[in-house]
């Protein structure tokens, strides 16, 4: 599995689209609701800085100027959180009381509302504050400015800012590691059943698909794959079985019908004994078909025992080439052998004799005069590969996996040669039922059929 893959599964993007929208959608929230409380916070810092100037008014009016300073005093020995700052100026703008020093230098909001910084020490070190002021007059030629530093408010707000960044960083990066581990999970699991159902397609098709281990909707899948092969099973056994029983209940009054011919050809002038022998050929012709597809079902029913004698393969092919030799001959066809000594594999000899007699059939039938063939045979950890390679005309890639079917033939080939399309197919059953393997490849031209078949046949 390569992590490409993971990245473009459709659960990693669908994870990531989902982590990016949520993200991005409470990050709006909370900074709608951070403008929310921060313009709550401002609008009451504004009211209660005006609160403040009303009550310096009051004193002033009732105790006057001493009262005025009176009132700062007292509240200088508030807590720090919340207190504000004073300035009481003449009319000549010099200070008269307060704890700011000075009139600051100042930037001027609408509404008459006043903002400047002021440097206070904090902790050793200076740090210049911001506040909010407003200034206001008091009588007989004296004002009043309060302010209140935000600080705190800002300092609150940044922070909460950059936690909600970085949060929302941290979601994205966690949601999509997250994503991609649950999509490699996921598309792990897909790829093993997906592992399975091509072994099962490839190979034996009453096998199913363990829903052991599988959770989800990878189990409920695996279910109603098994589901479905059941019935696909269930309905190319009714086919087959029809076939074969076609075959078995036509073979013998076929066998009858041939046996009665070959008597009544002996009675009959040698005229009349062509037309006899051209419908005693057809007679075999279509026996030999019965006989090919009872003993496909036979093998892939697997009513046929197993066999592990020993076959010497390289005897075996040269038998079968010093017998097919006079028909490429005839043909003008090359045919040449490249046979490792001393090979051998279990199985049974009839059917290997077989599968090598149809696949070397086929490739003299469709080899034209002054082409070749060769037969070769090798064996390497474990296996033994027999390859069988023409230089006929080969078969589209896109046949290989329907020339297996039985009675399939490809079109090209119904009106050159004759044949019932059953060759192949006996070919598979043959390779499978010894637990081997066959492939079709291009011989560039030509075409090549590689068997595959284990020295030893593993026991069920």
């Amino acid at each position: 599995m390569r992590i490409l893959d993971v990245l473009n599964s459709l659960t990693f993007r669908y994870i990531v689209k989902y982590v990016t929208v949520l993200s991005a959608t409470v990050f709006l929230l909370l900074a709608v609701l951070y403008v929310y409380f921060s313009y709550d916070y401002f609008t009451e810092l504004r009211s209660s800085i005006l609160d403040e100037l009303e009550a310096l008014q009051l004193v002033y009016n009732g105790q006057g100027l001493a009262g005025v300073e009176q009132y700062l005093a007292d509240q200088r020995n508030l807590p720090t959180i919340g207190r504000y700052s004073y300035l009481i100026v003449d009319a000549e703008g010099n200070r008269v009381a307060g704890d700011l020093a000075q009139t600051p230098r100042y930037r001027e909001f609408s509404g008459g509302w006043l903002g400047f910084q002021i440097a206070l020490l904090n902790w050793g070190e200076t740090v210049d504050v911001d506040f909010l002021a407003r200034r206001e007059p008091l009588g007989d030629g004296y004002a009043a400015l309060v302010a209140r530093n935000y600080a705190d408010a800002v300092a609150s707000g940044g922070l909460v800012f950059v936690t909600l960044f970085r949060a929302m960083i941290a979601t994205l990066l966690l949601g999509i590691a997250g994503g991609f581990f649950s999509a490699a999970t996921t598309l792990h699991r897909f790829e093993r059943l997906n592992t399975e159902l091509s072994g099962i397609v490839r190979g034996n098709l009453s096998k199913r698909l363990s829903v052991e281990g599988k959770k989800g909707y990878p189990r409920e899948l695996a279910r109603a794959m098994n589901q479905m092969l059941d019935q696909i099973g269930s309905l190319m056994q009714g086919v087959k079985l029809v076939s074969d029983n076609i075959a078995h209940d036509l073979r013998t009054p076929l066998t009858r019908i041939r046996n009665q011919l070959s008597q009544l050809r002996q009675r009959l002038d040698p005229a009349g004994q062509d037309e006899v022998d051209r419908i005693i050929e057809e007679c075999d012709n279509l026996l030999s078909s019965f006989n090919a597809l009872l003993r496909i079902s036979a093998l892939e029913s697997g009513s046929r025992a197993p066999v592990q004698a020993r076959v010497a393969l390289s005897g075996l092919l040269e038998d079968l080439a010093e017998l097919y030799e006079p028909v490429a001959n005839d043909k003008q066809v090359d045919l040449r052998l490249a046979l490792a000594d001393g090979v051998e594999c279990a199985g049974d000899s009839d059917l290997l004799f077989q599968m090598c007699a149809n696949l070397l059939d086929n490739a003299i039938k469709y080899t034209a005069a002054g082409g070749s063939i060769e037969v070769a045979l090798a064996a390497s950890r474990g296996n033994v590969e027999i390859v069988v390679a023409d230089s006929g005309p080969g078969i589209d890639p896109t046949e290989h996996r329907n020339v297996f079917r039985r009675f399939y033939r490809v079109e090209s080939s119904r009106s050159e040669q004759p044949g019932h399309g059953l060759g192949l197919s006996l070919v598979q059953a043959i390779v499978h039922y010894h637990h081997g393997t066959i492939a079709l490849e291009d011989n560039e031209p030509g075409l090549r059929v590689v068997v595959n078949l284990p020295e030893r046949i593993p026991q069920d």
